[in-house]
């Protein structure tokens, strides 16, 4: 895998953890969508998919998806290089995603949801004469907070991601007062809300206990006279997907 190569992958890797997991073919080019399947994929598929296993190998990265009988379903992606972020910012070459799956109206919906609600608690609110804004979000273990950001006003339109579970505006830094949300990435769930005005509190400290898991939810396309390619999110656009083998 040359160098152009392996840096369009990695943007694309570093997109699906950003952008909306849907899968759109006109934003960019498909993974895998050679001239052999790139006139099945412009095909609204008329049948939906079949349990069984679906894959696409192309440029030292390959994907496999196997949609089970019983609406479980599991994704591998595995790459020649460490192209995979993990929580710690650590890189690998494989990573992987299960949960349950459905079919409506062609579109495969893949997707999971924790049987536990998260909690977050406000340890402290307090005047900071030292930062602008300073918001610091932790678990009950003491460790950096993952998978939240803060949304400002009703629609939380404005959004700031966090370092290390840490928001941090410094002294001088111009910033909008207001209401500000903390906000679960994965289904944008809103956990606790707060004020930030002149001169009241301006430092915040959070105690965080995520789900059992982290929701996600991801919308990939059924194409194929028989339902037999699925196109599913990879950054700003999708990889083609062809069944292999016989229907489970």
């Amino acid at each position: 895998m040359n160098a152009a190569t392996t840096f369009h992958i990695l943007c694309l890797v570093a997109l699906a953890a950003t952008a909306p997991a849907l899968a759109n073919p006109d934003s960019g080019p498909l993974l895998c969508a050679g001239p052999e399947l790139i006139q099945h994929a412009n095909i609204a598929g008329d049948e939906p998919p079949l349990p069984g296993t679906y894959r696409c190998s192309e440029e030292g990265i390959a994907i496999t998806l196997r949609l089970d009988a019983d609406g479980r379903f599991e994704q591998h992606m595995r790459a020649n290089e460490r192209l995979f972020e993990r929580e710690d910012g650590t890189r690998t070459t494989e990573t992987s995603l299960s949960g349950r799956w459905r079919v409506e109206n062609g579109t495969v919906h893949l997707f999971e949801q924790p049987a536990r609600a998260p909690r977050i608690n406000l340890i402290e609110a307090r005047r900071d004469p030292s930062v602008g804004l300073r918001v610091d979000i932790r678990t009950p273990e003491g460790d950096a907070a993952r998978g939240l950001f803060i949304g400002e006003g009703e629609h939380i339109n404005v959004r700031s991601s966090l370092d290390d579970g840490l928001l941090l505006i410094p002294k001088g830094i111009v910033w909008n007062p207001g209401k500000r949300w903390i906000v679960r990435m994965g289904d944008e769930l809103r956990l606790a809300a707060f004020d930030a005005v002149a001169g009241g509190p301006n430092s915040f400290q959070y105690v965080y206990e995520p789900s059992e898991i982290e929701p996600f939810h991801q919308q990939g396309l059924v194409a194929g006279e028989h339902g037999e390619i699925i196109v599913v999110p990879l950054g700003i656009s999708g990889a083609v997907l062809q069944r292999i083998g016989s229907p489970k």
